[in-house]
Parts: C-alpha cells; structure tokens; sequence
C-alpha cells in the first residue's frame, strides 16, 4: 500500500503546479499582450483605457505565480537550488518587469506624468514577456547538473531554441491581448486589429516550428521518447487540437465573424500548448536528469501540504472568478469619459 502511495504524490504535486503555472501565463497572458500592445504608437487615450480595462484584475492573475512559488517550493525544493542558479537572469528580468507594471498601475491615477506610466507599464509587460520567454526556454533547452547542482554558466539559457521560443511566445501574447481588447473594447472595429493578429499569429506559427526544427541538433534527450507510445499519441493528439483550433482562430480573423469567440479559441491554444509542454517532459521537472520522483519532499510533507494548500487552490481560483465576472464586462468609452 505505502509503495503505491510513495510516487503518486510526487505526480499529484507535479500536476498541480503545471495548473498553477498554466492559469498564472493564460490569465497574465491576456494582460501581457495587452501591455505589449501599449508599446504599438496609438493615442494616449487607448493606452489609457488598456491600464484601466486591466486596473481590477491585474493582480489576481499573478496571484497564481506566488501560489505557484510556494507549492514548487514546498514540494520539490532542490529545483530551487538548482533552477533559480540557472535561470537566475530570465528570473530577475521578470521581477523587474513585475516591479515596473506595478509601478505603473500605483502611479498612474495619481501622478503628473501619466503618459511616462503607460509606458513604464508596456516595458514591464514586454520584460516579463521576454523573461517568460527565456526562463521556459533556458528550461526546456536543458540544464547542466553535476551532483545534484547547477555545473553551468549564467547565460547557458541563451539557446537557439530559447530565443527562437521566447519570439513565438512574445507574437502569442500579442494575439492574445489582441482578442481580449476585442471582448473588452470596440478593437473589432478598427481596420488594422486582424491583420495583425494574422502577422502575430504566423510568427508565432513559424518561431515555434523553427524551434521543434532545432531540437534534434541538440540531440534532445525527449526526442526518443516523443516518438513512443504513449506518448507518441498523446502529443499528436494534443498537436492536431492545436491545430484544428488555429484553423478556427485564423477563418474567424479572415473573415471577422465571431471575433468575440477570438479570445476563447486564443486562451485554448495556450491551455493545449502547455499541456503538452507537460506531457513532454514528464517525469522530468528540471531537464534533462531531474525526474520529480529525485527532488520530492518527503512523503508526510507532500501529505500536508495536500491538506494545507490545498484548500486553498479553490478559494483562489473563485476569487479570481469572481473579478472576472464583476469586471469582465465590455469598457464603455462614454460612461469612462473618453
């Protein structure tokens, strides 16, 4: 029975923070796009209305990232010790951008110069993003250990695939935060809004090709296993659900039909994304030698952090629900003032 017990936690765990990570990107994501957005030249008044259609639900999305933070940090604690060593930079790029959009929001309503914090706020947004970019990639690209530890260079995330990576994700937050303005303001209505989600898109499209190209010239440790069963299917199936739903989103942008459903269909590729982002590198938490099963929290941790946090996950996930709900609504311009 105990050794039953022993690797599904480890697994449970495992499974719960790829959900946390994964509606901390989805939910911030929208906020990110938007943030790079920001930086396109436009008016200052749609700038604007970007921080206050973002203003009440901004910090509840990042509220996963913390929650994220404190189960990795409990449940697998040498990834600590050896992915923060690793990733130490792409880490510190987004605390800084983290920092700025704070800033931003706090300094805005009250400040003289508010045109110098929608700004400040698009840098943050594109810092984070970068840093997303970079931190996921450095990762997936692999980390040298020795013993247990970081054997590596500071920069060693810098990869082909990293920065290939971190271009794709940059282009599908754009698309992202495009069709969320699209929910949320009258975007549907201005001529340039789905040629560029299209451009985004098709960058995305070929960045994320480009990387998958590189992966077997880094003799990639997944490769074998991706063409196996059962993961083999898996990943197909998760890979012609990416795509059927791309061919959606693109006919909905072509011919501007539905473009309130743009937002759903973009959210859906980034959850199908990630989840098979997940299944490729199971057991693997720090690739490419790290399983969850080495670097677990004993068994009566895990046990008690089940009964500690987890009722916690609920309680976050309906507050965050509820903000979306109060303010989820389309932004009238006349009743903002604009």
């Amino acid at each position: 029975m105990t050794e039953t017990i022993l690797p599904i936690l480890p697994i449970v765990w495992f499974v719960i923070i790829g959900l946390e990570l994964a509606l901390y990107v989805l939910l911030d994501g929208s906020n990110l796009g938007i943030g790079l957005l920001s930086l396109l030249p436009q008016k200052e008044e749609n700038r604007s209305m970007m921080l206050h259609v973002m203003g009440p639900i901004w910090n509840a999305n990042e509220t996963w990232l913390l929650v994220a933070a404190g189960s990795l940090f409990g449940a697998f604690p040498l990834v600590y010790s050896i992915g923060l060593n690793a990733l130490f930079v792409p880490a510190v790029v987004i605390a800084v951008g983290l920092i700025f959009r704070a800033a931003s929001f706090a300094f805005y309503d009250v400040s003289e110069y508010g045109a110098f914090w929608t700004r400040a706020f698009g840098v943050g947004s594109l810092l984070v993003a970068v840093g997303h970019g970079l931190l996921f990639g450095g990762l997936l690209s692999g980390i040298t250990i020795a013993d247990g530890h970081f054997a590596g260079g500071p920069f060693d995330f810098i990869t082909p695939f990293s920065l290939l990576f971190t271009i794709g994700l940059l282009s599908a937050y754009v698309v992202l935060g495009y069709s969320a303005l699209i929910t949320k303001l009258d975007y549907a209505l201005q001529v340039e809004t789905f040629p560029r989600i299209l451009g985004a898109a098709a960058v995305t499209f070929f960045a994320l090709l480009g990387a998958t190209l590189v992966l077997p010239r880094m003799d990639y440790i997944f490769m074998e296993r991706w063409t196996q069963a059962p993961t083999s299917y898996i990943l197909y199936l998760i890979a012609g659900a990416i795509a059927a739903v791309s061919i959606v989103l693109a006919y909905n942008a072509i011919t501007k039909k539905n473009p309130e459903q743009m937002h759903f269909f973009s959210m859906l590729i980034f959850v199908l994304g990630f989840a098979g982002m997940v299944v490729g590198i199971f057991p693997y938490i720090v690739p490419p030698a790290v399983s969850i099963f080495d670097v677990a929290s004993p068994d009566a941790t895990l046990k008690f952090m089940l009964y500690g946090i987890g009722p916690i996950l609920p309680i976050v996930l309906a507050y965050n629900w509820y903000l979306h709900k109060v303010f989820g609504s389309k932004f009238n311009r006349e009743d903002a003032g604009y």
